[in-house]
């Protein structure tokens, strides 16, 4: 699997789009050289992969689903985004890296993509989703296959039960994501006053 640099916007009409959306900023964590903040662009999620291209910076990036492990809609700091997280170890060639490999062997490939419009986020979740679902990951599924019948469960709200790795990882995805909310109140909120 591999994450594209594009030189050159896309000829999204052949690649199947199941949702664009234009006036898109674009975030990468680390970032790549020379875009320390958003790059605004055009988002286009096909079938195959998505791609973002900037036609005033002159480059893109494509990235194909299986190589996505998270997307979700994000509020974080107040600024509705699609959240994206890539497999580790996948970086874009001229991504900011650490030197130190302990760092670098921790360090994930972030991705937020900031619709000008907010109300586009759920036809864009849902396209990423549909596509994703298209894209299974083989290796998932092989491993999936090898196990046969017999079921392993884990209870993720015992930390015990994670690596130190694990347990960073959770405590980043908490605080990225905001429990959904009902009438102001969020789910945890409702369920105390009863």
């Amino acid at each position: 699997m591999t994450v594209t640099l594009l030189h050159e916007a896309p000829n999204v009409s052949s690649l199947k789009p199941r949702h664009v959306q234009k006036d898109t900023a674009l975030l990468i964590s680390p970032p790549l050289a020379g875009h320390e903040g958003p790059i605004f662009g055009d988002l286009s999620v096909c079938e195959d992969q998505f791609y973002f291209y900037s036609e005033s910076a002159k480059s893109g990036i494509a990235v194909q689903y299986p190589d996505i492990i998270i997307h979700a809609i994000s509020r974080q700091d107040g600024q509705p985004n699609i959240y994206c997280q890539l497999d580790a170890g996948l970086f874009f060639p001229n991504q900011q890296l650490p030197e130190d490999e302990q760092e670098l062997d921790e360090t994930v490939t972030e991705l937020r993509l900031i619709p000008k419009d907010s109300g586009a986020l759920e036809g864009i979740y849902m396209a990423m989703s549909e596509c994703a679902a298209l894209h299974p990951d083989e290796e998932f599924m092989a491993e999936q296959e090898a196990y046969g019948e017999e079921e392993y469960y884990a209870d993720p709200s015992d930390e015990m039960e994670l690596n130190e790795m694990q347990q960073a990882a959770l405590a980043h995805l908490e605080s990225v994501f905001e429990p959904p909310t009902t009438n102001g109140h969020k789910f945890d909120d409702i369920e105390e006053d009863q």
